[in-house]
């Protein structure tokens, strides 16, 4: 890589960091990665190899995820002759997936369709397809479908954005009050 392509791609990861929306979705493409159409992509870490990841149709990839393409600890076994050489490996996101906020995505991992991975999970090996994963390392909470049932259980409906505070605050208010005493 000479120096133009050096500066060319440092400028976009500058720009991805930055930017939102659609423009985030070009320049990590323009990086890279491979991502289907109606994705959502908050800021997060695309590794410095983000053209071994690629995020399918309909994904929500939120603040904070990290994407790990590589194994750094290696290293130490290489002080030790032991390995020399190199460990990279592919992140396959697939259809209709979430990543929760401040996520790592380890090398090697593919996340199966209609699968959800906790906030703050470390994935450490694939996710089946129909699965809700979370934890540090991420493990088996439930399925599609006991996730959908405890869903439905606490909707609390649609709720326009410019009334949220209101609505959520008269909804909650009971609970709210019985958790915190108010000191004045």
């Amino acid at each position: 890589m000479n120096w133009l392509e050096k500066f060319v791609s440092r400028l976009y990861t500058v720009l991805f960091r930055i930017s939102t929306g659609n423009t985030r979705i070009r320049l990590a493409r323009r990086l890279g990665v491979r991502i289907g159409s109606n994705c959502e992509l908050y800021y997060c870490n695309l590794s410095t190899e983000p053209y071994l990841i690629s995020i399918g149709n309909n994904c929500k990839i939120t603040y904070g995820v990290t994407f790990m393409t590589h194994d750094g600890a290696k290293w130490v076994l290489e002080q030790n002759h032991d390995f020399e050489g190199t460990k990279f490996g592919p992140i396959t996101i697939r259809d209709n997936s979430f990543v929760g906020v401040n996520s790592i995505i380890m090398p090697d991992v593919e996340i199966g369709p209609n699968s959800i991975v906790g906030a703050g999970s470390i994935v450490t090996g694939d996710v089946p397809p129909n699965t809700v994963y979370a934890g540090n390392p991420a493990r088996f909470i439930c399925t599609y479908e006991e996730y959908l049932e405890k869903c439905l259980l606490k909707n609390t409906g649609k709720i326009p954005r410019e009334n949220m505070k209101d609505v959520l605050t008269k909804m909650f208010e009971q609970e709210l009050e019985q958790r915190v005493e108010v000191r004045d």
